[in-house]
């Protein structure tokens, strides 16, 4: 059984490290996850009450993590430092990198790969309807008129 939690706290660690989302947004999953897992070694109802005691938890570790970035934000336009405001702009668009350009571009890529698939299988159905329909209605033949 532990290594079952090994295992998930693995995978949600090797898909968030592939993804683009901030590490904040798996705050509240690990947190009921643990809070369920302590929880649960005083039977259902404590492993319930500790899941959602660790959302919660999770939830606001999230976002202080998440609203630290717009505490700077909101204090540079309060104070009208048109400095720090550039700094943040240029922080956040460094916080953009290669990796992150890449998968945009692999993912534009892909909705035009999925384009074409659809369009590949909805032309041929389409058309073939159309010659179907004509054939059943029974098109008159134009050269024995």
């Amino acid at each position: 059984m532990p290594w079952t939690v090994l295992w998930v706290f693995f995978l949600l660690s090797v898909s968030g490290s592939f993804t683009g989302c901030s590490k904040a947004s798996f705050y509240p999953a690990l947190g009921a996850t643990g809070g369920a897992a302590v929880g649960s070694l005083g039977g259902a109802g404590p492993a319930a009450g500790g899941a959602a005691l660790g959302w919660g938890v999770g939830e606001v570790a999230k976002y202080t993590e998440e609203n630290a970035h717009l505490t700077q934000q909101v204090k540079a336009l309060s104070e009208g430092d048109i400095k720090q405001l550039v700094n943040n702009q240029l922080d956040e668009s460094m916080d953009n990198g290669f990796f992150d350009s890449m998968l945009t571009e692999i993912y534009g890529l892909l909705k035009v790969c999925l384009i074409g698939v659809v369009l590949w299988n909805v032309i041929p159905i389409i058309y073939t309807r159309y010659v179907h329909k004509k054939a059943k209605n029974g098109v008159p033949n134009e050269k024995t008129s």
